[in-house]
């Protein structure tokens, strides 16, 4: 027998049961098109050679790494294109794994750990999407025109130790979040979609709405920690604030399968909580249930929901995971009560809306000083008011963000809040290569968190790693499907960046669209960089129009790039298209 070291491609179509089922002369008929015409060619194309079939899947070996990956990337991007002009009950959808390996060949087949991590891979990717391992990437770095998202290390099932893994990311490269979550759901996924709306306040009292915001933030914060669940984003969810849709409406613009919605009554220290989930396509009602509580229970109550939502879409959980399902910020009410209202102030970002969520979470602090998510949003609090000089002491207010950053990680390390926190207090420092491995970890911890993506976009951007960043950016984007406007800033500001400069003007454009007088720095620059001063002029007095207390001095302020230089040229283009 003989032994090599090759990269092994184990790939399985996604689906492939159901689509048997309903309509099995097509379903293969389309398979065999999409073996000959797509998967085959680039095959042939990267020197690799298929040694098992499988009948919806395959197993390919390749002498080199980078031809590997460069063929899957290609086969998902042919199939992507392919889908296009298909029903989603139509669709191909491959899910990959790569491995590098010491493997063993026996007539024509092949054996060894090095088939057997990818074989174990694959079926753990999303649809359209591929994992490669540790050893695989190491041998790919600055090679290939992807870049790699660690999912943590994994116990793949016969395989006895641990792996780290990576999910590749590329230009044009589908994925589970470049899909529309409907989509996904038809075509496999073993992860189905949940919007939760945000409950309705059925006290006479408005003031009581935070606490009706607040219970929908925990469960969504909550049920996205379920690896087997997809939860659309809290910002998209909010979008239906005070909206009367139908279950079918939010199925068809968040793309989700299941809606929960809810409502709060509280009258002195008794709450009322009624809640009721919803499948979105039928919209039969699954599962509705009441609660009469005191005040006091209300964690009580949250932990029976989302162990109920668990098991009402048969999501199997792991031990960590139930684990992770009890409600953990806090287990006073005085303080929660007081967090929660800081949350809400906190999603308007003004200087004096952050000087109010600082009281807030100062309050929450005084009555449950042990909290790690309190001390977390107080490090984010204090670290945006000092990038933004909107305190009286910049300096103290980052001093501030780093201890209570420390704090909260020194009472829970997976706090993804406090690895933020820090990430942005070591990018106002201009410790860029620090703020990008904070904000790494932080996303790893919270994976389908946009808003926290799309600040690690921003730091990629300022540490000069633009083309990352773009696809960090779209991340967020396709995260939140109803994206609030400075995720397009954050994304045009990459392009820019990057020399992609119609894809800047384009997403500028949309983000002053969204928000009026915002995206035109970026546009200024844009336009300088092009040489177009009579465009670059014009969107500067359309700059102070909108914004008449702009100067040039104030914004370079916010400028933490890596490269003094660029910080210069900025300047003098701002200056030169008649800023002050």
């Amino acid at each position: 027998m003989e032994r090599r070291l090759a990269a092994i491609l184990a790939a399985d179509m996604v689906g492939f049961s159901s689509q048997m089922q309903a309509d099995e002369v097509g379903t293969l008929r389309r398979l065999k098109q999409v073996q000959s015409e797509l998967i085959a060619p680039q095959m042939s194309a990267h020197r690799g050679r298929i040694f098992k079939t499988t009948g919806d899947g395959f197993l390919a070996e390749f002498a080199s790494a980078i031809d590997a990956l460069n063929c899957a990337v290609a086969i998902q991007q042919a199939i992507s294109k392919h889908n296009l002009s298909l029903e989603a009950c139509d669709q191909s959808l491959f899910r990959m794994g790569i491995n590098i390996g010491d493997i063993i060949i026996d007539d024509d087949d092949v054996y060894g750990d090095g088939v057997n991590i990818a074989a174990r891979l694959e079926p753990i990717a999303a649809p359209g999407g591929i994992l490669v391992t540790d050893a695989l990437r190491s041998q790919l770095l600055n090679k290939v025109n992807a870049a790699f998202e660690p999912v943590g290390r994994q116990k793949l099932k016969n395989i006895v130790d641990a792996v780290d893994v990576y999910r590749v990311t590329a230009k044009d490269l589908p994925s589970f979040d470049s899909l529309t979550p409907g989509k996904a759901a038809r075509a496999g996924s073993r992860r189905p979609v949940l919007a939760i709306l945000p409950f309705d306040n059925m006290s006479s009292d408005p003031e009581q709405d935070h606490l009706a915001d607040g219970i929908t933030e925990d469960l969504i914060t909550t049920l996205s920690q379920i690896g087997h669940l997809s939860v659309v984003s809290r910002n998209s969810a909010f979008t239906f604030k005070n909206r009367a849709v139908s279950a079918q409406e939010v199925g068809r613009e968040l793309q989700a399968r299941f809606v929960l919605t809810g409502s709060l009554r509280k009258s002195g220290n008794r709450i009322r909580i009624a809640v009721q989930l919803t499948d979105t396509e039928t919209e039969a009602h699954l599962w509705a249930v009441r609660y009469d509580r005191d005040l006091e229970d209300i964690f009580a109550v949250q932990d029976e929901i989302t162990l109920t939502i668990a098991t009402a879409l048969q999501v199997e959980l792991t031990e960590g995971e139930q684990a992770r399902l009890r409600y953990t910020t806090t287990d006073n009410v005085t303080a929660w009560t007081s967090f929660i209202r800081g949350l809400s102030l906190f999603r308007t970002v003004s200087a004096e809306t952050y000087r109010q969520a600082r009281r807030c979470f100062e309050e929450a602090l005084v009555a449950d000083p042990n909290s790690a998510q309190i001390h977390a949003m107080l490090a984010c609090v204090h670290a945006i008011e000092g990038r933004f000089f909107w305190t009286a002491d910049h300096d103290h207010s980052l001093e501030l963000a780093k201890e209570h950053a420390d704090r909260a990680l020194a009472i829970a390390e997976d706090t993804a809040d406090a690895w933020a926190a820090l990430g942005y207090w070591h990018l106002c420092g201009l410790r860029l290569d620090e703020s990008v491995a904070a904000y790494r970890r932080a996303v790893e911890l919270a994976p389908d968190h946009a808003d926290l993506r799309a600040l690690y976009a921003l730091a990629l951007t300022f540490a000069e790693r633009p083309e990352e960043a773009v696809l960090e950016a779209q991340t967020a984007m396709r995260l939140n499907p109803l994206d609030p406007g400075w995720y397009c800033g954050v994304l045009g500001h990459a392009y820019r960046y990057a020399g992609r400069f119609d894809d800047a003007l384009s997403i500028l454009s949309e983000y002053n669209r969204q928000s009026p007088g915002f995206g035109l720095v970026d546009m200024v620059l844009t336009y300088a960089d092009l040489g177009d001063m009579d465009n670059a002029r014009g969107h500067a007095k359309a700059l102070l129009a909108a914004r008449p207390e702009f100067t040039v001095a104030n914004w370079a302020r916010t400028q933490n790039c890596a490269d003094p230089q660029r910080l210069i040229d900025d300047r003098q283009s701002l200056a030169n298209a008649g800023l002050p």
